[in-house]
């Protein structure tokens, strides 16, 4: 299992970053998201390879990167800036 890591704040393109590792990225995959801050909408609704992780306010990046990776279940990282 490959478990692929996006910490994100204010990113404008974090649902075609998604949707292009969902598209290129096959296999035993997962991905997690963590939103640093206040984000008006999920991302992505309701993805069975997605796991998205809320922040009311902003920790910084290496502390998203650290929760991320303590609740990845693969046996590989990834993360994606």
């Amino acid at each position: 299992l490959l478990s692929v890591i996006i910490p994100a704040r204010n990113e404008r393109y974090l649902q075609k970053t998604i949707e292009n590792v969902l598209e290129n990225i096959k296999g035993d995959t997962e991905i997690i998201v963590v939103l640093d801050g206040y984000w008006p909408e999920e991302p992505i609704k309701d993805h069975p390879r997605v796991n998205i992780i809320h922040h009311s306010g902003s920790r910084g990046q290496r502390a998203s990167i650290n929760e991320a990776a303590r609740i990845a279940k693969g046996e590989y990282i990834m993360k994606l800036d």
